[in-house]
């Protein structure tokens, strides 16, 4: 597992929750448990998505580096984590699963990685140079320290977005290729 520190942490948590401070609560809470699961996984996995699914439900999206995220891997990871979310105070039910085909891409590594992929992407606020617009699919062109460029999959002009700006980023594979 490559390290992670302060300069790579997972851009997005994902909280469905209520309005209001329940919500900035239940933020925190997967902050802290975010930060648990990564100390506790193995070299060849990696947190791609941490979120609160359907109330106490803690889904954890593990990668497998050297490998395929199968049921032997996950319930390996699912005992690795278990004991350190104990210990963090989570008394609710864990899912270990598979980021799957369409991939959420949550780190500025991960958009690196996946340069030359392509991806759909949602933004807090309208990107003036793509005329106003904050849903994106396109082909990811490049990537740097604050963002990346999208190849627009419409006209096929360059878009700069901002790490900052993304609310939500998954890589969109055609299973029929």
């Amino acid at each position: 597992m490559e390290a992670r520190g302060p300069e790579d942490p997972l851009l997005f948590l994902s909280s469905f929750v209520g309005p209001g401070r329940e919500k900035v609560v239940r933020t925190a809470s997967l902050e802290r448990l975010t930060r648990a699961v990564e100390g506790a996984l193995p070299e060849d996995a990696e947190l791609v998505e941490a979120r609160f699914s359907g109330g106490p439900l803690l889904t954890l999206l593990v990668d497998n580096l050297q490998g395929p995220v199968d049921h032997e891997f996950t319930g390996r990871i699912a005992g690795v984590v278990s004991p350190v979310l104990e210990d963090e105070g989570y008394e609710g039910m864990i899912e270990v699963s598979s980021p799957g085909i369409e991939r959420p891409l949550t780190r500025p590594a991960h958009f690196e990685r996946f340069t030359g992929h392509e991806a759909k992407v949602r933004t807090a606020r309208a990107v003036d140079e793509a005329g106003g617009r904050r849903n994106f699919t396109g082909v990811i062109a490049g990537a740097g320290a604050e963002g990346f460029t999208l190849k627009l999959e419409e006209d096929g002009r360059e878009v700069a977005i901002g790490y900052a700006d993304v609310t939500r980023a998954v890589l969109k594979e055609d299973v029929n290729k």
